[in-house]
């Protein structure tokens, strides 16, 4: 394994002005001597490109004139950096923060567990010490997933690295040639499970995926869209019913829907409840 591998950190950008700074600054600030920084922006229509141009010389800007969404906006970069001669990419939301070692951490990860697997840092919600990601769990034949220790705060929980069911897209570190050989992000979903899908894939060939324990990096949770906006619950379910329909058969399908329509109940109870 080379020990000091080029790692490409890709941002993808969607009228991100008022976050953009912020995260680029802290990528900028990363210690760790070989990386490039590329900014894929998806038909931004605030002052994002010109913050990016005016204040980070250092990073390539993909221009794109309409808004791709996450999995074709990321495949258009992964196009047009697949002859590029370099190891790793580090996928990573516009809204997040990052931590100066965080490079540093993910190499030390993978010296011990192998360079072929996916990684990801813990997740704290942005100005808290709450978790918002420390590995993921899903469900192939319901298509349900969820993030492990969200909510929980930090200081109550020991997270050591092991091995994890995914890594968010939000931060996705990952080996350039599982991305070629996948041929990057499903397309078949507008918005959400695509990490899912990925990881999924991923595993099927013999990755593993790995949460690694250290600081945490900083979200600031849908952003674009809202949290808790009814917009977002839309699409989330309509990935789900994608997601189950992908990887399960026509019968199964169908039991699965059945199923999750019986659990609609529960769900909205265990939300009043705020479980």
């Amino acid at each position: 394994m080379n020990n000091n591998p080029h790692i490409k950190i890709l941002i993808l950008n969607y009228n991100g002005e008022e976050i953009i700074y912020k995260c680029l600054e802290s990528v900028f600030n990363i210690d760790y001597d070989n990386y490039s920084v590329d900014v894929i922006d998806n038909g931004s229509t605030d002052n994002s490109i010109k913050i990016v141009t005016e204040s980070f010389h250092e990073a390539n800007l993909y221009k794109i004139n309409k808004n791709l969404g996450y999995a074709r906006g990321y495949n258009y970069a992964f196009n047009h950096l697949r002859n590029k001669k370099f190891e790793y990419y580090l996928i990573l939301n516009n809204d997040t923060i990052v931590i100066k070692n965080l490079l540093k951490n993910l190499l030390s990860n993978i010296k011990h567990y192998g360079p072929k697997n996916i990684y990801g840092p813990k997740i704290c919600y942005t100005n808290t010490s709450k978790i918002w990601f420390a590995g993921g769990v899903y469900n192939k034949f319901l298509g349900i997933c969820r993030h492990i220790g969200i909510k929980e705060f930090e200081d109550n929980i020991s997270y050591k690295t092991k091995k994890t069911d995914y890594i968010t897209g939000c931060c996705m570190f990952i080996h350039k040639d599982i991305i070629d050989k996948l041929q990057g992000f499903e397309e078949f979903y507008t918005m959400y499970y695509e990490d899912v899908d990925l990881c999924h894939r991923a595993i099927k060939h013999g990755t593993q995926c790995y949460i690694i324990e250290g600081d945490p990096i900083y979200h600031d949770v849908s952003y674009t869209i809202g949290n808790h906006s009814i917009y977002k619950n839309y699409h989330m379910i309509i990935s789900q019913i994608k997601f189950i329909y992908k990887f399960n058969n026509p019968i199964l399908f169908i039991i699965s829907l059945i199923i999750n329509i019986l659990l609609i109940p529960i769900h909205l109870i265990k939300k009043i409840i705020g479980l």
